[in-house]
């Protein structure tokens, strides 16, 4: 018994200096790398054909009917699709880093019919009349300068990690006119009555850039950003009379607001290289959203509670970007 239990000891370690001699598994990590150094510059202009898109207490108002007065369908005065730009110029250096500045610029407007106004008839209380119009203009200028590092998972895939800060100015300036006949009776005058709000924030800003190669220099391209403002945002009503060009009422609201915002893209990029330069042909789709960063009264009515809405623009565009050795 005491010999077969020493050859049992015996066979058992043999066998595990066996194994301890032989390499097991082994596990090779992906790799991970950045561009060599070199220095560039690159210029680029993006064509914007954007839409915007606004919370309901600030988009939507009240209809009229000629028959029952206040129609029971609301009346959408959402701006109508309009052309914008976006510049950027960067400087390419070390390993695959660069500081980029970017500016985009969106102007647009709107026009309604069939809508209703309100009127003031005390310090506290309004009746809605018939608008002879309506109509809202909007801006948006977004600066960005930020510092990118660029890393290479694979031949094929690579992307752009940044950081750095955002401006935003965004404003929203709507008129309504009221010019009944009964209105102009009782008064003397026609009526405007003006809805504007603004906001002007500064903050930190982070976003992915991913490309991957499809074929021969032509990129799938996809971007996803976010960033979190601190600024102030302001609100006015009030009611004009247009012959005498007089406030005759009017509410306004000021306050310090902190505003996140995300962007994303999705698009192509086609990269067709020279000897000193290469052009980069992009296009796709992006959408931009401020959170809560207007204020509005639902249906103009200067009685009813400042509520904060959403701002945000979508739609495609295209553009072109030239890169240099500097």
């Amino acid at each position: 018994m005491i010999k077969k239990t020493t050859l049992a000891v015996l066979g058992l370690a043999a066998s595990s200096l066996a194994n301890a001699g032989t390499m097991g598994p082994t596990c090779v990590p992906g790799s991970v790398t950045v561009p060599c150094a070199a220095e560039s510059w690159e210029l680029g202009a993006d064509a914007l054909y954007l839409q915007s898109l606004y919370g309901a207490h600030k988009t939507y108002q009240l209809g009229y009917n000629p028959v029952t007065g206040i129609d029971p369908r609301i009346v959408d005065t959402g701006n109508d699709w309009d052309w914008g730009y976006r510049i950027m110029g960067a400087y390419h250096f070390g390993t695959g880093s660069d500081v980029t500045v970017n500016w985009t610029h969106f102007h647009s407007n709107a026009s309604a019919a069939g809508t209703l106004a309100p009127f003031p008839v005390s310090l506290t209380a309004v009746t809605f009349v018939p608008a002879a119009g309506y109509d809202n203009n909007e801006r948006l200028d977004q600066v960005n300068i930020v510092m990118g590092q660029h890393v290479d998972f694979s031949p094929r895939d690579n992307m752009r990690m940044y950081a750095g800060m955002q401006y935003a100015n965004i404003q929203s300036q709507a008129q309504t006119y009221i010019n009944t006949p009964l209105i102009v009776a009782l008064t003397g005058t026609p009526f405007n009555v003006f809805n504007n709000t603004d906001y002007k924030g500064f903050g930190p800003t982070i976003g992915i850039d991913y490309n991957y190669d499809l074929y021969n220099g032509l990129y799938l391209f996809a971007n996803g950003a976010g960033s979190l403002l601190y600024g102030t945002s302001r609100y006015q009503e009030g009611f004009v009379a247009s012959e005498f060009n007089a406030i005759t009422a009017q509410v306004y609201a000021r306050k310090k607001a902190i505003v996140p915002s995300l962007e994303a893209k999705l698009g192509v990029n086609y990269v067709y290289n020279f000897p000193q330069f290469a052009v980069n042909l992009d296009a796709g789709y992006q959408v931009i959203n401020y959170f809560n960063v207007l204020s509005a009264q639902q249906f103009q009515d200067p009685t009813a509670n400042i509520s904060s809405v959403n701002y945000g623009v979508y739609g495609p565009y295209f553009g072109l970007k030239l890169v240099g050795n500097a």
